[in-house]
């Protein structure tokens, strides 16, 4: 039992208070031992207060990455947009110079709506994540591969998958990474 009380000094002090009974020459007696464990009830309470705490943070980046990916969608369209229509609009008027810097344009537009999905499907990891079940990661890894298989041709990338294990996973989170 936990026993909550005073010292004589004032000071609060947390006790576990443990009781045995034993016989000793036919007689029955009960044996109490205390033990301070203060500094660990403060340890306990500590880090009760740092996981809210963490969990109160991981909950605001996850409402940030959330709202962040979507304010960046709009200007990003945008951007791609006019690219495209620049390059769709001055299509062979342009010198090999320009016309290199739209297409690094239009690939970076590319590039950062990517991180921005990713951005938002991260910020929903936890609030889609299903229970735990076995899954076979070269299936997954296979699926990856077909979804990814224009970006894999087009950038010349060699993928070299050895064999992989069956985890416990969400299958769609683990996809996602």
């Amino acid at each position: 039992h936990e026993l909550h009380t005073v010292t004589t000094f004032g000071a609060e002090v947390c006790l576990q208070c443990k009781l045995t009974t034993f016989e000793s020459r036919g007689e029955l007696h009960l044996l109490v031992a205390l033990e301070d464990i203060s500094d660990k009830k403060s340890a306990e309470e500590a880090m009760i207060r740092a996981l809210d705490d963490l969990e109160r943070s991981n909950r605001e980046l996850e409402m940030f990455a959330y709202v962040a990916s979507h304010d960046l969608q709009e200007p990003l369209r945008m951007v791609a947009s006019f690219t495209q229509l620049l390059a769709d609009r001055y299509a062979g008027q342009l010198d090999q110079r320009a016309q290199e810097y739209i297409d690094h344009a239009v690939e970076g537009a590319v590039r950062m709506r990517r991180l921005i999905n990713s951005l938002l499907a991260l910020s929903r990891v936890d609030s889609q994540g299903k229970a735990p079940e076995p899954v076979a990661c070269d299936k997954i890894l296979a699926q990856v591969l077909r979804h990814i298989e224009g970006i894999v041709l087009d950038s010349g990338a060699e993928i070299i998958a050895h064999e992989l294990p069956v985890v416990m996973a969400d299958p769609t989170q683990l996809r996602q990474v």
